[in-house]
């Protein structure tokens, strides 16, 4: 209960007290082996890219992704071992307007064929991770 109480005055006192506690949550389950979800914008010319916003299950071993939060509906795992990350930069204007403006894209490759994973920058380290690679400088 005083856990509680803490979180919620700390909470009301700094207004990102909730979101770095979830960060730090995150940060540890993926260094442990558990997944993260996270939203995300899969774009290109791929079976597992869509034109709206997905979910992304990241871990160390699996990256899945999921039409909603649940889990497990309609997930589908991508293909990590063959996906190359060429760059990561910040959101342009002449990216599709359903990526949000703060989000980072990840400019990947799939074989010969090129595609884009957006997601909010805090997250972008869970998608390179479980790739097995570190983001490109």
């Amino acid at each position: 209960m005083i856990a509680f109480l803490i979180d919620v005055v700390g909470g009301l006192l700094v207004p990102d007290f909730g979101g770095r506690r979830r960060a730090r949550a995150q940060a540890r389950a993926f260094a442990e082996g558990g997944e993260v979800l996270f939203e995300a914008c899969i774009l290109g010319d791929r079976p597992y890219c869509s034109p709206a916003i997905v979910f992304l299950a990241a871990s160390r071993t699996a990256l899945h992704v999921s039409p909603t939060e649940v889990k497990t509906l309609a997930r589908r795992a991508l293909p990590t071992e063959h996906i190359e990350i060429r760059q990561i930069r910040s959101r342009t204007r002449s990216d599709s307007r359903i990526i949000r403006p703060f989000w980072n894209i990840a400019e990947c490759h799939d074989g010969s064929v090129g595609f884009v994973v957006a997601c909010a920058p805090e997250h972008m380290r869970y998608f390179t991770g479980s790739l097995g690679t570190k983001a490109p400088d």
